[in-house]
Order: C-alpha cells, then structure tokens, then sequence
C-alpha cells in the first residue's frame, strides 16, 4: 500500500490503511427536517407508517448499513413525544401529529423496519443546534444561553447537562434502538467561545454519563448500544471546541467517529490523523462524511464526485463513510438555489452507497476531486455561525510573486499522458464505458490572470512546460447563476502524470514571471479539480 507522504506512518491496528475494518461501510445520517422539506412524494400528509417503512427499505436497499434519524435539536424532539421536551412545530411536521395522535411514535417504526431490513438504527441528537428555532424556550431560560453567540445552550452549567442528558437518555429507555449519534458539527460551541478549549474535562465526563447509561440499557438489551460521535474535520477544529477525541476513543466511550465539515465534502480533509487516533483501538471506526452540496455553487455532488472523495478516505484510513446533509437529493418540491431539489434524484441518489461502501468499486469507476473554498470569504464573511473558517489559496503579486496550493489525491497516477491524436489534431485513443478518455488531469482557475500576463507553474517543485498546458481565458468571469461568482480569469489544463504527481499529498505552486497587463491586481487560485479516468 502506497504512503500518503514520506513520513512513515503507524499503522497500530495491525491492519494496513486502505483496508476497512469491520462491517459497517456506511451511515446514513438524516437532518429531520430536509430529507421531505414540504412535499409529499416521500411521506404523505397525514404520513402513514407504510410511508415510514419504505423510506427505510429504500435506504437499506440504496447500500446504508445504518440509518441515523436526527431526533432533537434547538430544545425539540422529533418522531415522538415527551414530557421532557416539546416537540417540533412546522407545517411540514405537523403531517405526523394524526399518527401520534392514535399513539404510534414514527421512532418506532424506523427501529421496526430497519431491524426487518437488517440495518442498525440510532437516533441521533444535535448537540448545541442554533437555528433559534425555538425562541421560546430560550426565552424561559435565559440563563442557560451561550451570551457571546446569542444563542446556543452552555454545558459549563450542570443543570443544563442534566436537561439534555435527560432527553437523550429516554431514547434507548423506550425505543429499540441501537445507539446514538452525537451531532457535535451543529454547530460547533457548546461552551463559551473564550473558554471552550480548557472546558473539554466537563464534555468528557458527560460523555462518562452516557457512555454509563448506555451499558446499563445494552445489558437489557443483551448487546452492545453504540455511541457515535459526529465532530470537525481537523484536530485543531475539535479542540478548539473543548472536545478530547483521544479521551473519548482511548477510554472506549465511543464506537465511531465521523469527522464532518458544517456543510461540504471536504476533499482534503486529513483523514489519516484521525485514523491515528482511532485505529490505536480494536473497537472504534472512522467513517468520514461526504455531503451533497458542491461549495458555493448551485450544484449538487456526482458520483464521480464521491467516488473520488471515498478514495482520499478509504486510502487514508477510513473505515467506511457517512452522509451528511446528504438528503439534499430528496428535497422534492422545495426547489431554491440552495437546495436545488431533483426529486428524479430520489430514490436512485440512495443507490450510490452501494458503490460508496465498496472500495474496489470506488476505485473502478472515474474520480472527480473538487478542491474549491468550502466557506469563501466572499460569501462566508463571518465563517459559519460565528466559527471561523480558513480559505485556503494561493496568491500572487508583484510584492509577493510565489504561493503554493496543497491538495491530496491518493491516487497511482500514469507515467505518461497516452493521448494519440489524429491528423486533425483529434482525440483518437480509445473511451472507457463512460464515454472517456482514459488518464488524469489538473484543472485551476486563476481568478485575475490576463492573457497577456506571465505565470510559471510548478507541481511538487518541477516546473511544467508552458507548451504542455492549455489555457481558456474568461474575460466576463463567472457569473452568480453559474455558481460562485468569479472576476475574469484564466482556466488552466495539464495531463497529470507522477512524476511530478504523487499519490497523497501534492503542491500546485504558482509564480507571477511578469503582470504586463494595466490591470496589477493580484493573481489567485483557489479552485483546483482533479479529474482521473479510469481504462476499462
């Protein structure tokens, strides 16, 4: 198995990454609100349990091995009812109201039919939502509130621990379900911005609690109920939070991992630094999450997509994946510029998990990686809900004439371009059975590069030939319904060949020779694709 980098790497499972353990591939995890938004193609209005039971054969049948229905955020509950906490009120829920009425939780019949299905189910909670959905409840209990975020409760306070640990814990005391999942990525603080990295003592010892009365429903039971954890894709991220990921794997409070950007595939996300963590046990899995929507544009991921974000992570450590605002697909009759909605998607987009789940299929079918700015700064000023986000690029100038851009395909890419033309200058080689040319290619846009400006390009520190790249320049930019809104720039192609490739970690470097233009604005690129055709 080829290295993501020089360095060598512990591989403290014993077994080699790239291999899964266990298995489990693939979770499902479902915002409770997105996967029917307002229409009815899914579940009726008033829903039925029938339509309950084939939403969850078509998820077993697509490829899921799990199936997590959030369950709680922002102080309501959903798929049942309580004493300990109100349950949601919205147009598009009220369609279970006659069902509960007549005392059939829509919970029970998720965990009824995944058990027929022969898929796990755990209910899964939001663990700090701020939404500010449910404006009433905070405004009964001020105190709890995270004040610098306006919103959001703080676990410092052990009263507001017991209230949530009491939510969670009449889960599996009522429902058969298999374990919980613990949604830390909505959104982000559970304890006071200024104070959360020392606070991660009092997170661990609620996890403690859970983990205990976990144990205490799975000898019931006569099995195991799993704890997931849903957290950021970098160690930095999760311990700027108060979270100890080490404590919570090492301590065997949780079962699985699921590293999760707020709303993107995260392509370069390092995988293996989890899997460091994780694999350092025989009882914890990391599956890192891919979601649907392509950053800051107005499309959604293809399968060539997630097959090429699956393969970072098979190859980095994973053990399989998640979903995560993967219902997008299902969106149906609520159709905007976020949530573009092709209910034809639904059920088929299910389908893909079944390749997903499958490392050799992933590796045989065409990859497109997509290294885009997950939160733009542009469009994002402010990060995500208060948090921070970097936008990772590289910009040129006169004053500052070189910058480099990492991205990481774990990808055994040709020693050559094979790409035989005619006398036209034609494309005359062979079509796999997608109807394309076998090889790989390095797609960036260079927002600001005129035609008449001069750039040298390197890949890993070798220059490529200016003879061996082709340009299109873009003089009226991008425009907003395209997607992110782009100032002119050049679009830059090069077959993509190791060397100078590598598999794992790459450097796209970029440097200004001569700005020749009356423009002297900078050079940037912050759009990189990869795309890699396999041969059949």
């Amino acid at each position: 198995m080829a290295q993501l980098t020089s360095n060598d790497r512990a591989r403290a499972s014993g077994i080699p990454w790239g291999v899964p353990r266990g298995s489990r591939r693939l979770i499902h995890t479902s915002d409770m609100g997105s996967h029917f938004g307002t229409g009815t193609f899914l579940f009726g209005d008033p829903a039925e349990p029938d339509h309950l039971r084939a939403w969850i054969r078509n998820i077993a049948s697509g490829g899921a091995d799990a199936y997590v229905p959030e369950v709680y955020f922002d102080g309501l509950i959903a798929y049942y009812r309580s004493r300990r906490c109100p349950n949601w009120r919205s147009p598009a829920f009220g369609r279970f109201d006659a069902m509960m009425d007549g005392g059939v939780m829509p919970l029970d019949i998720f965990v009824d039919e995944a058990r027929n299905q022969g898929i796990e189910l755990l209910a899964g909670f939001r663990m700090n939502d701020r939404h500010g959905v449910n404006k009433p409840f905070f405004e009964a209990h001020p105190r709890w509130i995270l004040k610098d975020l306006g919103h959001g409760v703080d676990y410092s306070q052990s009263d507001v621990r017991d209230w949530v640990f009491s939510i969670i814990e009449e889960v599996p005391a009522r429902f058969d379900v298999d374990g919980i999942e613990l949604n830390f990525v909505r959104h982000g603080y559970c304890f006071p911005p200024s104070e959360a990295r020392s606070r991660h003592p009092v997170m661990s010892d609620f996890l403690r609690r859970l983990r205990a009365m976990l144990d205490r429903n799975s000898r019931k039971r006569g099995r195991r109920l799993l704890m997931g954890v849903r957290v950021p894709t970098t160690l930095d991220e999760y311990r700027h939070f108060g979270f100890d990921l080490p404590t919570w794997v090492g301590e065997g409070l949780v079962d699985y991992v699921a590293p999760t950007d707020y709303h993107y595939t995260n392509f370069n996300m390092k995988v293996d630094e989890f899997a460091r963590i994780v694999r350092g046990t025989d009882n914890c899995y990391l599956y890192p999450a891919i979601q649907a929507d392509v950053p800051g544009n107005c499309a959604i991921m293809s399968l060539d997509n997630y097959r090429a974000a699956v393969r970072n992570f098979y190859e980095s450590g994973a053990d399989g994946i998640s979903t995560h605002n993967y219902d997008v697909y299902m969106w149906g009759q609520l159709r905007s510029r976020s949530y573009p909605g092709p209910a034809d998607m639904y059920p088929g987009a299910l389908g893909y998990f079944n390749t997903l789940k499958d490392p050799d299929a992933v590796a045989g079918g065409d990859r497109h990686y997509l290294f885009l700015p997950l939160w733009a700064h542009e469009l994002h000023p402010k990060g995500y809900r208060n948090i921070v986000i970097p936008h990772r690029r590289a910009t040129v100038s006169e004053s500052g004439p070189s910058a480099e851009f990492p991205f990481r395909i774990c990808e055994h890419l040709p020693e050559e371009a094979d790409l035989p033309l005619d006398e036209r200058g034609v494309y005359a080689g062979t079509f796999n059975r997608a109807g394309k040319p076998p090889g790989a290619w390095l797609i960036f846009r260079a927002i600001g590069k005129r035609p008449e400006d001069e750039i040298a390009v390197t890949l890993n520190g070798r220059e490529i030939p200016a003879g061996a790249i082709r340009s299109i320049w873009h003089p009226q930019g991008r425009p907003a319904w395209e997607g992110r809104p782009l100032a002119p720039y050049t679009e830059f192609r090069v077959s993509l060949t190791s060397p100078p490739g590598v598999y794992g970690d790459n450097t796209l470097g970029i440097r200004l020779v001569a700005k020749n233009s009356a423009d002297t604005s900078e050079i940037t690129v912050d759009e990189v694709e990869v795309v890699v055709n396999v041969a059949d």
